[in-house]
């Protein structure tokens, strides 16, 4: 049993690595394939009244630490019922 929880907690944090290389990788595309819209660049910032550009977001630790506890989680049940159902085919 000891053994099953440590795999299903290696699987689990390959699955977190694999899911923010995944968005890292995303974020990569999607700045190499922007492009921007220059004639109309200024007609969308001028109602506003603001002149300052922010990129991205700034999540809190809060946020960022419950997002990989239910990555894991989901990583953890996902071994559990694989190996479940691999039993379960296995001896009928």
């Amino acid at each position: 049993m000891k053994k099953r929880i440590v795999r299903s907690l290696i699987f689990a944090i390959i699955l977190v690595i694999v899911y923010y290389s995944f968005q890292m990788l995303m974020g990569v595309y999607t700045t190499w394939k922007y492009v921007p819209d220059i004639v109309d660049s200024y007609s969308a910032i001028d109602p506003f009244g603001s002149h300052q550009v922010a990129f991205g977001v700034k999540a809190a630790p809060f946020e960022v630490v419950l997002e990989v506890i239910i990555i894991m989680v989901i990583g953890v049940v996902t071994y559990f019922s694989g190996s479940y159902v691999t039993k379960k085919i296995r001896n009928p």
